[in-house]
């Protein structure tokens, strides 16, 4: 694969550690209670928030960054906002330091407490247990994601992290896990 200018100048997420200390963010995943828990986070981000962005379901907000795992996304993705991910010939910043969760949330999760932010508010996680897959799906659109439509993912992001009561969820069935909002 041809190197384009771009990919001359990845950061590696090591050398952020700690950037975020004082500040809050939100995570974005794509679940079908997004929309319903920005809206409950929105105060809470008012003032100098940072939008995290989990693959491409956040794309219609300003994101600060973008973390995300699936290598076919990279096109969608490359030109909205700083990119993370372990695919170090298609992102911004390199997670080659982050454990591999086998799916972005929990990556996307563990990156934002590596990054030292002071609350971590889950949104739109609803680890594929909801009425549809993504909040912009049809209803009734359930496919399973083997290995990480149960808890034990996320139970394993929060047992990797340094500081996990860092993280509050806004909704569902990820508040087994972290605490709630």
């Amino acid at each position: 694969m041809q190197r384009d200018r771009h990919d001359l100048r990845v950061i590696d997420l090591a050398a952020l550690e700690g950037r975020h200390r004082g500040q809050r963010c939100a995570v974005l995943g794509g679940g079908p209670s997004l929309v319903e828990d920005i809206k409950a986070v929105q105060p809470l981000l008012l003032q100098g928030g940072v939008l995290v962005g989990v693959n491409q379901h956040a794309l219609l907000l300003s994101l600060d960054y973008i973390v995300y795992q699936d290598k076919e996304l990279w096109p969608l993705l490359k030109d909205h906002a700083p990119v993370i991910s372990h695919h170090k010939d298609a992102c911004d910043i390199w997670s080659g330091i982050c454990p591999d969760f086998g799916f972005s949330g929990g990556t996307a999760t563990w990156i934002a407490g590596f990054m030292g932010f002071d609350q971590i508010y889950i949104c739109g996680c609803d680890n594929y247990m909801s009425n549809r897959r993504y909040w912009h799906s049809k209803l009734g659109d359930l496919r399973v994601e083997e290995g990480i439509s149960n808890v034990q993912a996320w139970i394993k992001v929060r047992d990797y992290m340094k500081e996990p009561e860092r993280v509050r969820v806004v909704s569902g069935c990820l508040t087994q896990v972290f605490q709630g909002l």
